[in-house]
């Protein structure tokens, strides 16, 4: 999907307003975390997951939670099904070998995939797990580039590892401030934490605005999130967490956004 639009801002002269007009391009970021295709009746259904993806037709999509060829999911790729009924570029992060394949997190992208990473992430609480944010650098219409990365943070209550995980994605990725930025994924921590506090020093928060994410049947918290940097290439038009109560555990969150 490639959009152009043009904002028109009231500014405020001496004596009568002027209009300054602002060009950009539109992008569409979705961020999902599919609890491995398990729907919340307990079926595998990633068909399911692919029919709210195409619903809001995004540019960009950030996963969590995704399964390639593991016994749990009949060892489906589930990256490559949802590429294939999509039609969109693909690239999947593994975070750790599990159930006789791998287990991580996904990208779908509208735009051409240039480049890849898979940052690991530290996870060294009681009970923690390995987790890893994917990234990929993608070419815009216009052969501009932008960085995506879709992020799935501890789960523990002891906030120790999502600190530590978050410290090392801003080294990742913020030694390029030129390049445009977003962040997208299940933070499992709350807006008022510190996780995101620091996140907030750095990055606008494209779904401040929204209420809870989880669980999807009667979410009572928000841990979904569109982070975009640099601030001052963006404006959000949009978010809104998306009322889909089955097809995962997570509600989706989606954010319409203007590359300045």
């Amino acid at each position: 999907m490639y959009r152009i639009v043009f904002l028109f801002v009231l500014t405020l002269a001496a004596s009568t307003p002027a209009f300054a007009q602002v060009q950009g391009q539109v992008i569409k970021v979705l961020s999902y975390n599919i609890h491995h295709g398990e729907n919340m009746q307990g079926k595998l259904d990633i068909q399911g997951i692919a029919t709210v993806i195409l619903a809001v037709n995004p540019d960009l999509v950030a996963l969590q939670e995704v399964d390639s060829s593991t016994s749990r999911v009949n060892k489906a790729d589930q990256l490559k099904e949802l590429a294939a009924i999509t039609g969109m570029y693909v690239y999947f992060g593994k975070a750790m070998e599990y159930d006789g394949g791998g287990f991580g997190n996904g990208i779908l992208s509208r735009y051409p995939i240039e480049k890849t990473q898979s940052i690991a992430l530290p996870a060294k609480g009681e009970g923690s797990e390995p987790r890893n944010a994917a990234m990929v650098t993608v070419k815009l219409p216009g052969d501009s580039l932008l960085r995506f990365v879709s992020a799935h943070l501890d789960h523990l209550d002891d906030p120790a590892d999502r600190l530590a995980q978050v410290n090392i994605i801003l080294q990742h990725t913020l030694a390029q401030p030129a390049v445009p930025l977003i962040v997208a994924g299940d933070m499992n921590a709350l807006p008022a934490s510190k996780e995101i506090g620091i996140l907030k020093q750095h990055f606008t928060d494209a779904t401040e605005k929204l209420g809870p994410t989880w669980p999807a049947d009667k979410p009572e918290q928000k841990i979904d999130y569109v982070f975009l940097y640099n601030k001052t290439h963006w404006h959000v038009m949009s978010s809104q967490v998306l009322e889909e109560t089955v097809a995962s555990d997570h509600r989706p969150v989606i954010a319409e956004v203007l590359l300045k």
